[in-house]
Parts: structure tokens; sequence; C-alpha cells
């Protein structure tokens, strides 16, 4: 018999119950998201400032989709921290789109654990009917809410975009996106050129960044919004500067998706 001090062995009893808890209402929630119309698709979006508590374990939470987003009542979301915003990514809660009201759509969330409340910028992954013409790289990025920006903060693309893009389409932002990083790295390299510090790792291995910075192509940064899609929770829910965050990938080693 296994004789512990008082409290410690209830504790790590109630630890395991949660856990196992957790894990049981996730493998219930992804059912129930399979089971829901598969013609939808798996959409990310920024819930706003407005949180009300409904009761010790619930909250309502307010978002407001970009114009073409349709979230119908009773649909089924999942709330996660904003890595922007915490370090805590960890799921907040679940539940359903309750109301809805003009623009915004407003979800009642039972809360994990009522330690984290949801707050501005959290995440909320609900389903969607969204015609996308073609399901490409800038389709995956809309759905994680990430918006790639110029330097001078202008969004690449809508979230509308996807609705009557192609890969012809996709292909032309891919090389904008290259240029908006070329002519950032050239004015850079004008004005700052002691941050022009020597990569030392990776693709681009014992070049200086923005030299580096003005050979890319649109190619190179198709691998690098692959490694997004691949690897997104630090990006999602967000906008990027495409420059900045294309440079800190080329300092990282670029890591790479093998397909």
């Amino acid at each position: 018999m296994l004789y512990l001090k008082d409290g410690l062995l209830l504790s790590k009893t109630n630890k395991m119950k949660n856990f196992l808890l957790t894990i049981v209402l996730l493998l219930n929630i992804i059912i129930c998201f399979a089971q829901q119309n598969r013609s939808k698709d798996l959409f990310t979006f920024r819930i706003t400032d407005y949180t009300v508590k409904l009761n010790d374990s619930t909250m309502l939470v307010q978002v407001q989709p970009p114009p073409g987003a349709v979230i119908i009542e009773k649909q089924l979301g999942v709330l996660r921290g904003n890595s922007n915003s915490a370090l805590d990514t960890a799921m907040i809660g679940w539940g359903r789109c309750q109301l809805i009201k003009g623009d915004y759509y407003y979800f009642s969330i039972h809360l994990a654990n009522n330690k984290r409340l949801p707050k501005k910028g959290d995440l909320l992954y609900t389903k969607i009917n969204y015609p996308a013409s073609y399901k490409g790289r800038i389709f995956g990025l809309i759905q994680l809410d990430i918006y790639l920006q110029r330097v001078t903060e202008e969004s690449f693309y809508t979230f509308t975009f996807a609705v009557s893009g192609d890969v012809q389409q996709e292909n032309s932002v891919m090389d904008s996106l290259a240029a908006d990083i070329k002519y950032t790295a050239r004015e850079m390299l004008k004005i700052s050129p002691d941050q022009n510090m020597l990569i030392t790792t990776g693709k681009y291995k014992d070049k200086k960044l923005f030299i580096a910075m003005q050979e890319i192509s649109g190619n190179d940064v198709k691998d690098f919004i692959d490694y997004i899609l691949y690897m997104p929770t630090r990006y999602e829910g967000n906008n990027w500067k495409i420059s900045e965050t294309f440079a800190t990938w080329m300092v990282s080693g670029t890591p790479m998706v093998i397909k």
C-alpha cells in the first residue's frame, strides 16, 4: 500500500482526472466538428474586447468576422489563446454561437480552466461555408487569420481574395511579397548597414542578411509560407510585415517543410 503525506496523493489524483476529462472533451469536440457539414472549412477569428461572465464556468465572447464570413446559429467553436498576446496558447474553452446581431456573433464558452479567462485577440475556431475557387497558400493563411503586409502596413490580400482568386493570381501575390522583401532590404542597407548581420545557418548560411534578401524569389516566399502553414501557432491571428518575419525566418536557419 502507498502512503503519502496529506493532500499529495489527492492532488495528483485530481490532476490526472482533470487531464483525462480534458482529453475526453477534446475528442468529443473533434467528433462534433467531423459530423458537421463537410462542405464547411475551419477558420480562425479573433474575439473582440466584449466578454461577459454568464456564470462561474461560462463566458460570452464576441467575434466580428470580415465581410463574407457567415457563422450559423448553434455552430460549434473552440477558443484558444493568441501567441501574440499570451504565453499560454492552450485551449480556453468551447461552446456554440448563441446569438447573431448584425455583423457580430456571440459564443457562450464553457471554460476549461477558470484561471484563464477570454480576452481580446484570443482565437475562436469555427466552421463556415467559404466558396473558394482555389484553395492554395493564401487560402490557408486566411483560414488561420494570418495577414502578410507591406512595409507600409497595407495587406497583400483580403478575406475574400480566395473566393475569386486562382493560382495565377496567387503567384502574382508571391512575386509582390518577394518584391517588398527586396525593396525593404535595399532601403535597410542604406539606412542601417550595421544591422546587416551574417546568417550562420540554413539555406543562406555565410551570407549577409540584406544581400540575401535581395536575391530571393517568389518560390522562396512559398517555402516560407509552407512553413507558416505547417507551424502556425506563432503566426495565426496576427498581421505581419512580410519583410520582418521573412528576415527572422532567414536568420533562424530557414526551416522548411519536407514534401
